[in-house]
């Protein structure tokens, strides 16, 4: 009987998938939960369950993802994920910055309070950001959106983010009132109307939308002959991967990697290291044992429930032989300082 043997803290799922050449396989992930309220992250002592499916913040054609599935298969490269808000130290402003910092990836957000475009004897100008102390860094606030019924139907949304606000299509001649975005990147600030900066935002990226349609490759009735159910010889692997641009790694991050998140927070700035956590894997399959090491490939900082999340994940190909998988032994190394504090 396949068994998952996990003597340690840590969640473990076992999942059997066609990998994207179509071969069977077994994916193993595990899931590690920090506590970062002392600044240095231990392991929590409650370790967040493992999501098998995406959720949304409402209904999924009219919102963005609140949080992506863990269950999935093998990402080319590290997500970097921030959930939660900007947050002023110092009373209400009218835009400020977020930083966020992990190891070689660096990545600013100008937020600004509510804006709107107004017609000027000029043309049309931007509103002065109304004051805030918070805002929620969701994909909603981001530039994108929809055009109103009637406009142009080639350009009627955004489909880098459908659910943001500031798309202004080429046939509308009046949008005195309508929002602009609260969330921007500071190297590609709206000036006029007919801009359309990428969508800045910190959020997992939905699967329907750009870039991550992109690599998701052909379902035509070529497909549907000669292919399905398995993925289009043109899947790109980089579909898995959540981050929006700017926020996916070029390597696997390893740990001991510095973070700073400037912006999320009332007090200091929020600052540690990466747990240097090492995820060990043994396949016992087909009468060999098979030593692994699980990639590190979601990295997931929640700053106002001073929580870090970790998903590390490794692939077995079994080829129709899964049955001849017995089991799989998890086995991780944490450095002592990011252990549990068993007084605390």
């Amino acid at each position: 009987m396949l068994q998952v043997v996990n003597p340690t803290p840590l969640p473990a799922v076992l999942s059997v998938f066609a990998a994207p050449d179509g071969t069977e396989s077994a994916f193993l992930a595990v899931k590690a939960s920090f506590d970062l309220s002392s600044g240095v992250p231990r392991l929590a002592k409650r370790q967040a369950n493992f999501l098998a499916t995406d959720v949304y913040w409402g209904d999924p054609g009219q919102t963005s993802l609140r949080a992506a599935a863990d269950i999935t298969l093998c990402k080319p490269a590290t997500d970097i994920l921030l959930l939660g808000r900007a947050v002023s130290p110092t009373g209400p402003v009218r835009s400020m910055d977020v930083d966020i910092q992990v190891g070689p990836l660096q990545r600013r957000l100008r937020v600004f309070g509510n804006r709107h475009w107004m017609r000027t004897e000029q043309g049309w100008a931007i509103s002065s950001p109304e004051g805030f102390e918070r805002m929620p860094l969701r994909w909603e606030l981001a530039f994108g959106g929809r055009a109103p019924a009637g406009a142009d139907a080639a350009t009627e949304y955004d489909r880098r983010n459908p659910v943001g606000r500031g798309f202004v299509s080429s046939s509308e001649d009046d949008i005195a009132g309508r929002p602009l975005p609260n969330i921007e990147d500071p190297a590609a600030l709206i000036a006029v109307p007919a801009d359309r900066p990428l969508p800045a935002c910190c959020a997992p990226v939905a699967p329907g939308w750009m870039p991550r349609l992109t690599w998701a490759g052909t379902y035509d009735d070529a497909w549907q002959a000669q292919r399905a159910p398995y993925l289009p010889l043109d899947f790109d692997p980089r579909f898995f991967n959540v981050a929006p641009p700017g926020l996916v790694t070029a390597e696997h991050l390893v740990g001991g990697e510095a973070v700073s998140i400037v912006g999320c927070s009332a007090g200091a700035p929020l600052q540690f290291t990466l747990p240097q956590l090492v995820i060990e894997l043994q396949w016992d399959f087909d009468g060999r044992r098979i030593p692994a090491q699980a990639r590190l490939d979601t990295v997931l900082i929640e700053p106002d429930q001073s929580r870090l999340q970790m998903v590390w994940r490794s692939q077995l190909a079994v080829d129709k032989k899964l049955t001849r998988l017995r089991q799989v032994t998890v086995s991780a190394r944490l450095d002592k300082e990011q252990a549990d504090d068993p007084d605390r």
